[in-house]
């Protein structure tokens, strides 16, 4: 349902709202639902939009943000990702709801890759978190309030299923000239490969994934899967610093660390 164009406002009786992108891939999804089940697990009651202050956002439909933030004392979440300063809807998103909050209000960005500062998010009632040390580095100089807390995915690895033998590898290969991030890698596999971040929901990721030993990935979150799977996993990096640096982060010089060790320090 979207409350926007039933010209109702969102619950009021909540502790929290999180935003979210609808417009990403099966990481972006996993990253949702990742958001949602931490603050849940934190007795933390929150709406997770429907789309509406997102879409008002980007309409600029201020009287509508107005009304919303006028009644709701609650936090405001963001979803965590990798789009600051690199996808203008998400920025504009955040930039109109913390323009028209209220003193009273406080907000949170799950943990992030950034390309380039947000000047809306230079505000004492705003904390980032950022997923690798050059995001943090980034936004630390143009003012922002950060911590460095690992990609939230990760929180998942407990439900996700265990199958670390295989045979062969798999190449998860992001689509050439899909996006920004894209740039070519110069590998020619002779392997199944395909960009399953965009063509397969969480389950058949999975479902693929299992016959295998090894997975080469240039999506984030396809060898954050196969992490969590236990596999072997290769990151290759993109057209920014979000695979390298979360690498040199978190998984550079320990080939024993498990992502269940990453969870226990979110």
């Amino acid at each position: 349902m979207n409350l926007r164009g039933q010209a109702r406002l969102p619950p009021t009786n909540v502790d929290a709202y999180l935003l979210w992108t609808r417009r990403g891939n099966t990481g972006d999804l996993l990253i949702g639902d990742s958001c949602e089940r931490y603050l849940r697990e934190r007795g933390i009651n929150a709406w997770r939009c429907d789309g509406s202050i997102e879409e008002a956002a980007l309409a600029g439909d201020a009287e509508y943000i107005n009304d919303l933030l006028a009644t709701f004392r609650g936090m405001l979440f963001f979803s965590g990702g990798g789009n600051i300063g690199i996808y203008p809807d998400n920025g504009m998103v955040r930039a109109t709801v913390i323009r028209h909050a209220r003193p009273h209000h406080r907000f949170l960005v799950f943990p992030q890759s950034v390309l380039e500062p947000e000047p809306a998010l230079v505000d004492s009632r705003v904390t980032v978190w950022c997923r690798d040390a050059v995001s943090q580095t980034i936004l630390q100089r143009s003012g922002v309030r950060t911590a460095l807390v690992p990609d939230i995915a990760l929180y998942m690895d407990d439900i996700i299923p265990k199958q670390p033998n295989g045979k062969g590898v798999y190449y998860i290969r992001r689509t050439p000239k899909c996006d920004a991030e894209t740039i070519d890698n110069g590998i020619d596999l002779d392997a199944p490969s395909s960009d399953l971040m965009v063509a397969a929901p969480l389950h058949r990721i999975i479902a693929t994934l299992n016959d295998y030993e090894i997975v080469l990935s240039n999506r984030l979150h396809g060898g954050l899967i196969a992490l969590m799977m236990r596999k072997k996993a290769i990151f290759l990096p993109v057209g920014y610093h979000k695979i390298e640096s979360f690498y040199n982060t978190w998984l550079r010089g320990r080939q024993e660390r498990r992502s269940s060790r990453i969870r226990k320090s979110l």
